[in-house]
């Protein structure tokens, strides 16, 4: 059960790592970049709360920039203060290496004065993952539980790399801000410097040149006035500000380029303007600001590389455990059916023997190995759910639910059920997985309404905010926010509400949803009477958007 449970999770820390760096792509605030990574932190581990603490510009501080989790004003060990203070924070950026507490007895013996030093409860487990960029340490990430937390290879992997991609993030965003403060800095002294500017004739002699231009080029006005631009600043014909100019001239319209200078070896921003006289010329030197893109663009780099050896490292773990529940499901069929044989075998023998309480065990042991053989069936669907290209077509949902309702027809026998079926908006996507995904939630809204006189499973959706969303409404038992924040995971379906043959299926159908781009979730009702299952899909169709 372990391994499968790990299979699922791996898969979803590789799917979450990819949408992560696709949020962190473009350059965002610090604060934005927090909030990003803290979200699937604290939702893939179970944390109850989280915060991300940075190094001031003094880097004489941590200041908390960002929590989640933590109700308005609580007190947490997370707070501001001086960096060469002693807290588990400040020792992670001091080591630069991850600090797991799995119990709250470990936390408190490592910093026995924490609660004291800042007035506040430890957590029962925390995690603290310093940003390290570089050999420069930038902040950590840290998560709260609520309950003792053994921590996985697979998530400690999934911390790490989620650290080290908000480190890179971080890192750019600095540099992106220091860019945009240089290029106001610039802006402002242009507005009381003017520009490198110059003239020339039709005949390309020099008819002005101001004091910025003698600088850069390093000619007096005198040396220059009347002469030739070509003739005295031969390198620079044929290149690409030279063929700009004329074209300017010949065309007389507006030309800007950035280049190269070949008169003095740097980046430049011209402008030409046609005059009535020739043409006017005002350039400046952005070499600068080229550097700084320059070095934009490997740290994009860099960081698609780091993503891309994760990604495959993930990939490469994946088609490895996938390979292994494949060959366990395999290798237990054959044992499973004799199983079945021996049990029909000694029936047969022992007619005669045995009483009903006998028999009554008998039929336990092949519901048992039927149970078993499901699981195996659904293993080998989460294993094969991978290798399964997408077929999309139009699918109108409500008649999709009515098939799926008579494929259930077996559950209903000797059961009072009311159905309440909307009107179900039409979607772009796999018709057969679909099919599954709804069939794992109405089984599951059966399952939670046993117990009730008169079961109630109101189904209906709406498109809303580009989506298209679908819900399933039951009047059966509750769920709690653990239970439904674990009720999509491998073997998560809580106990008193599942039969034993949708716990795999509910982790199917979260991955089928999470191939076509959506997202499965469930909560209690508004009313804390039964549950609502919550399905959501990209609007391919583009249909009109309802209030909601």
């Amino acid at each position: 059960m372990s391994s499968e449970r790990a299979t699922l999770r791996t898969t979803l820390f590789s799917d979450e790592l990819q949408t992560v760096s696709v949020a962190l792509a473009a350059p965002s605030a610090e604060e934005q970049i927090s909030e990003i990574v803290l979200h699937p932190a604290i939702e893939h581990l179970g944390a109850i709360a989280g915060g991300v603490l940075l190094v001031s510009a003094a880097g004489d501080r941590l200041d908390l920039v960002a929590r989640q989790g933590y109700e308005d004003g609580a007190q947490t060990i997370w707070q501001d203060g001086p960096i060469d203070a002693r807290t588990p924070a400040t020792d992670a950026l001091r080591t630069r290496e991850a600090l797991f507490f799995e119990h709250v007895d470990a936390l408190k013996a490592a910093y026995p004065d924490l609660e004291r030093q800042t007035g506040a409860v430890s957590p029962v487990a925390s995690a603290v993952l310093p940003f390290v960029f570089d050999g420069h340490t930038l902040g950590v990430l840290v998560l709260d539980f609520h309950e003792p937390h053994a921590f996985t290879p697979a998530e400690k992997q999934f911390l790490r790399t989620l650290a080290a991609q908000s480190a890179v993030a971080l890192e750019r965003a600095s540099l992106h801000a220091r860019l945009l403060g240089e290029q106001q800095q610039k802006v402002e002294i242009l507005e009381s410097i003017s520009d490198a500017f110059y003239a020339v004739d039709f005949d390309w002699r020099f008819t002005y040149i101001n004091r910025r231009t003698e600088y850069i080029w390093g000619r007096k006005r005198e040396e220059l006035l009347g002469k030739v631009y070509w003739n005295e600043f031969p390198q620079a014909v044929g290149s690409e500000p030279y063929h700009a100019h004329f074209e300017a001239m010949r065309e007389r319209r507006v030309v800007r380029l950035e280049a190269m200078s070949p008169i003095v070896g740097m980046w430049v921003d011209i402008t030409i303007y046609p005059t009535q006289g020739g043409v006017s010329v005002y350039f400046k030197d952005i070499s600068e600001r080229k550097r700084i893109e320059a070095r934009l663009y490997e740290l994009n780099r860099v960081l698609e590389r780091r993503v891309e050896e994760r990604t495959r490292d993930l990939q490469d773990l994946n088609a490895e455990l996938r390979a292994y529940a494949m060959g366990i499901s395999r290798d237990l069929a054959e044992p499973m059916r004799r199983v079945h044989g021996f049990v029909g075998l000694l029936e047969r023998r022992l007619a005669d023997q045995v009483d009903d309480r006998v028999q009554a065990l008998f039929a336990q042991v092949r519901d048992e190995a039927r149970r078993v053989e499901g699981r195996m069936d659904e293993l080998r669907q989460l294993a094969l759910l991978e290798r399964r290209e997408l077929r999309e077509e139009l699918i109108a949902l409500d008649q999709l639910v009515v098939q799926v309702r008579s494929d259930l027809e077996s559950l209903l026998k000797g059961r009072k059920v009311k159905w309440l079926l909307g009107t179900l908006p039409t979607v772009m996507g796999d018709a057969l997985l679909l099919r599954q995904v709804l069939a794992e939630l109405l089984a599951f809204a059966l399952d939670a309404t046993r117990e009730v006189e008169t079961a109630l499973i109101e189904v209906d959706g709406e498109t809303r905010g580009g989506q298209v969303v679908a819900w399933v409404r039951h009047n059966g038992a509750a769920l709690s926010a653990q239970e439904a924040q674990q009720l999509f995971e491998v073997f998560g379906t809580p106990q008193a509400e599942s039969s034993g043959t949708v716990r795999i299926g509910l982790a199917n159908a979260r991955r089928i949803v999470s191939r076509h781009g959506g997202q499965l979730w469930a909560q209690s009702a508004s009313d804390g009477a039964g549950g609502v299952l919550f399905l959501a899909l990209p609007d391919k169709i583009g249909a009109p958007a309802t209030d909601s």
